[in-house]
């Protein structure tokens, strides 16, 4: 095909669709289309458009089989696996965020690129809540299909389990409803593999929550008391409820203006989570839960306080500006001082300052643990799950991050979980690797022949790996 024949065609394309066209041609509009949350991964695709519409997905899938290109899809681009380059048509899906919240039904129907800020905002009025997770500016459809591990998740469980149904286009352009009793097996295969490998999704119903109100925030000691606090919070979140989703953290904020001034530049333990009593219940159970804690020892910060679940994102405090950021997380059978020391050592240890800005490790189990048959997503024998997180500031920091990732897996091979992979947190290569670990070896054959039935030629190929033999 000619350059003239292709440009021609990319016309075509544009005329049909509502969205925008954009070609590396068009300059800073191309480069802004392109640009995501995470402004550590480049994607320069041959073509991209900025869907508003399922028609537009539609036509540029069947596009891109036409000329030979794959396809790959960005919402937020908080991550990415394999990024788009010029044999890639990518497909922006910020433009299909319509929201329906059915308080009758209890679910959200979200278009595919829709974050979780006006789901939650449009369930809260109606004294419900999405399983969303430490972040609402992350979107619906990548987070829920990966997993979604959030503050409601041991009294609730995990988004991928509340997905109801989705629309998907398919890489033959047909358009699809897809659930537990409509093509069950497609539903199956996206719920647990992020979804991209199989085809885009254009809308997804997923189930609310009846919680308004939590008890949730942050105590803050100092760094010379990890040990203490650690093992308090060892006993206190092993005993504790299923209410309670609960997390120990090692934090060193970075001197920024991004940062509240009296974190900025300060190393802190902080023991965090959420408390999610069911409506009517006491409600004085969760202030007791944390009363233990500062009759035992009082922190230099806390804010643990009733809120209503609309402000979550006051929890884990995550930034919502875009940065340069990687980040790495597996399942732990257990957790013990030979995880806090490999906290402590990839937060503070190394010379000159580490890159690496907070270690987590969040208490599973509870609903968590529920079996569920409908979906593929398979790794939830864990006890914890521990997550490191950093900032590439230059090209040294990234190679850092990477070294010390792996150093704390290798230090902590003995904790893994028998299924140790999450897809959420992790991204590029390490996610590739982890999707060989997050599902055994019968669900990784049936991930195969489902992606030989609905994308017999790789067209979505930017996702976790699912062709090959088997």
């Amino acid at each position: 095909m000619t350059i003239h024949s292709f440009v021609r065609d990319v016309e075509h394309l544009a005329a049909s669709c509502r969205g925008v066209v954009r070609l590396p041609t068009d300059g800073t509009e191309y480069l802004e289309a392109c640009s995501g949350w995470n402004v550590a991964w480049t994607q320069r695709p041959a073509v991209l458009v900025g869907a508003t519409s399922e028609g537009d997905v539609v036509h540029a899938v069947r596009y891109a089989a036409d000329h030979d290109l794959t396809v790959a899809v960005q919402n937020t681009g908080h991550s990415v696996t394999v990024p788009a380059d010029e044999r890639t048509l990518l497909i922006v899906t910020g433009g299909l965020d319509r929201v329906f919240v059915d308080p009758q039904t209890q679910t959200a129907t979200v278009g595919g690129g829709t974050t979780w800020n006006p789901v939650l905002a449009d369930a809260q009025r109606q004294g419900l809540a999405p399983l969303l997770g430490s972040a609402p500016h992350v979107g619906t459809v990548g987070y829920s299909l990966g997993g979604g591990f959030g503050w409601l998740a041991r009294k609730h469980g995990l988004a991928v389990d509340a997905v109801r149904s989705m629309r998907v286009v398919l890489a033959d352009g047909r358009i699809v409803t897809t659930s537990p009793a409509e093509e069950p097996e497609l539903f199956w295969a996206m719920c647990g593999t992020a979804g991209s490998g199989l085809g885009v999704v254009v809308e997804m119903t997923t189930a609310l929550v009846p919680v308004e109100e939590v008890y949730a925030g942050n105590l803050f000691y100092p760094l010379d008391a990890a040990g203490e606090v650690f093992d308090r919070y060892l006993d206190w979140s092993g005993q504790a409820p299923a209410e309670l989703t609960s997390a120990f953290n090692i934090t060193a904020f970075p001197a920024l203006d991004i940062v509240p001034p009296p974190l900025q530049g300060q190393t802190f333990v902080i023991v965090r989570g959420c408390w999610a009593g069911a409506p009517g219940s006491d409600a004085d159970a969760g202030p007791r839960q944390l009363d233990t804690w500062r009759a035992w020892k009082p922190p230099l910060m806390d804010t643990w306080t009733s809120i209503p679940f609309a402000r979550a994102a006051e929890i884990s405090m995550d930034p919502v500006d875009p940065l340069p950021a990687a980040s790495s997380g597996r399942w732990l059978s257990r957790l013990d001082r030979i995880v806090l020391d490999a906290m402590v050592e990839a937060v503070c240890g190394g010379e000159g300052p580490s890159p690496i800005l907070f270690a987590e490790a969040r208490h599973a189990g509870g609903a968590i643990r529920r079996d569920n048959p409908e979906v593929s997503f398979g790794a939830r024998d864990g006890d914890r799950m521990l997550e490191l997180v950093g900032l590439i500031t230059d090209p040294l920091a990234d190679a850092d991050l990477e070294h010390r990732f792996a150093t704390v897996w290798r230090r902590l091979r003995e904790h893994l979980a028998p299924l140790p992979g999450y897809l959420n947190f992790v991204e590029g290569h390490e996610r590739v690797q982890a999707s060989r670990h997050a599902f055994d070896a019968d669900t990784l054959d049936r991930l195969r022949a489902a992606k030989r039935r609905f994308d017999p030629h790789d067209l979505f190929r930017h996702g976790i790996p699912l062709a090959g033999p088997g």
